[in-house]
């Protein structure tokens, strides 16, 4: 029992320390830095670090939310003006949602970069203990740069801690510098990382599996043919050889009270670290605070036969009929599953790479067929190139929606201006209006 409290206060006390990036010195905790001594301190900072993935900005709520509602899976029905905002853009730079995901991601990377500068200072660690607890730290620092560039395109790298206010003002990197250091840190966790499966921690195909999303993402937002193959590469590794298995039943992904060997990597969420994801999605009517709904296109989009996802995604209010998002069950207990990456993903990040690089249209197939297999569904029709390339459009929008994913896929493909109807400049969000107010070496994105 002692030695949980200590734990617990310990991880406390770490989650504390990474409480605000620029909070350099806090006057009512010691610093992450100085309290990364020993073993103990690196793996009660690590979890710390894990935690900063729940910030409202990130996993706690935003990370998943803002990629449906910017695009046309949701529409804001609540009271905070700001998604509204992020719905309809321009996004205004003063917009708090946008600023608590730039703040998130990069007291999330002060956190890592903390652990990272006092690692090789520290002393009885096995070469196995080292590797591992270095591969997830580079492996939040490469997914948190990912999430920065994939919403706001080039952003100032950060791999050392903010320790001081000389590292306040920063330039930006420019998008193929930012894609060069999330590969660089990723491929590096991998060689670090054990293929050891625990839950909401990071190992080897969880590395793998990320960079197979970012070199697809490189490959269509920068014109990188070779990362097409390094997608292809990575995509394989994790579905021929991790072991991970597809959901029998795609409800049951969405139980809390479930595990799935599906899932590759997760933010981990419980009583006392809980998401509101739920709340934000159930009717006021159920509990929650509705504060948006599906799109009407979106349900229609549905195929007819496409029944096992629609129930599992989409609820009705029985008494105002209202239909809400129901991939989030527990609105008291905010326990759900908040998946960063799964399996069916890897499937369809193969399809999408062969298909923009004019890969064997039978092959394209059946990665797409296995994913509508599990969906209750036949096998596609599309037959060309052309068709295919919708038809993964399609396929991962209704695989994937309320998972944060449809905004990203729209720009990456750069399809966002024809199916949104938006100006191509509002593909990237506004650098935070204070961003710009402390940082003078800080430019904006054009239109903003």
């Amino acid at each position: 029992m002692k030695r949980n409290i200590f734990y617990l206060f310990a991880l406390a006390f770490t989650i504390m320390s990474c409480n605000k990036v620029l909070d350099v010195k806090p006057t009512d905790s010691v610093a992450a830095e100085d309290a990364i001594q020993n073993k103990a301190g690196v793996e009660h900072a690590l979890i710390g670090s894990y935690h900063a993935l729940q910030a409202t900005g990130l996993y706690y709520l935003n990370a998943m939310v803002v990629g449906d509602i910017a695009a046309d899976n949701l529409t804001h029905t609540g009271t905070m003006m700001d998604y509204s905002h992020i719905e309809n853009k321009p996004i205004p730079a003063e917009n708090s949602i946008v600023e608590g995901m730039w703040s998130g991601a990069y007291n999330g990377l002060n956190c890592v970069n903390n652990i990272l500068i006092k690692l090789p200072g520290i002393e009885g660690l096995t070469p196995d203990e080292y590797n591992q607890y270095e591969g997830e730290a580079l492996y939040i620092r490469g997914l948190l740069h990912f999430y920065l560039v994939t919403y706001f395109g080039g952003v100032p790298i950060q791999t050392q801690p903010t320790l001081d206010l000389s590292r306040i003002e920063v330039a930006r990197n420019s998008e193929a510098e930012v894609y060069t250091q999330i590969i660089n840190d990723l491929t590096a966790a991998k060689a670090k990382l054990s293929k050891t499966k625990v839950k909401g921690r990071a190992n080897k195909y969880a590395a793998s599996a990320l960079l197979a999303r970012v070199y697809l993402s490189k490959f269509q937002i920068l014109g990188d043919q070779p990362s097409a193959n390094l997608a292809i590469t990575e995509s394989s590794y994790v579905i021929d050889s991790a072991g991970y298995t597809l959901a029998t039943d795609y409800a049951s992904l969405f139980n809390p009270k479930n595990n799935t060997n599906e899932s590759i990597f997760e933010v981990v969420f419980d009583a006392q670290n809980f998401t509101r994801l739920a709340q934000y999605y159930f009717s006021r009517n159920l509990s929650g605070r509705y504060e948006f709904a599906p799109e009407t296109e979106l349900i229609q989009s549905y195929e007819p036969a496409d029944t096992l996802r629609l129930k599992a995604s989409i609820a009705y209010d029985t008494v105002t009929k209202q239909p809400y998002g129901f991939k989030y069950k527990d609105v008291s207990g905010g326990t759900d599953h908040v998946y960063v990456l799964r399996l069916a993903e890897m499937y369809l990040i193969r399809a999408e790479a062969m298909a923009y690089s004019n890969g064997s249209i039978a092959s394209i197939q059946a990665d797409i067929n296995i994913i509508r297999k599990r969906a209750g569904l036949e096998n596609t029709k599309a037959d060309n190139i052309a068709a295919l390339k919708l038809a993964i459009e399609n396929e991962r929008r209704h695989e994937f929606v309320f998972e944060g994913q449809r905004w990203p896929d729209l720009v990456r493909t750069k399809r966002a201006v024809a199916v949104l109807g938006i100006n191509e400049k509002f593909t990237l969000f506004p650098i935070p209006h204070s961003e710009m107010q402390t940082n003078s070496l800080m430019t904006q994105n054009d239109g903003y």
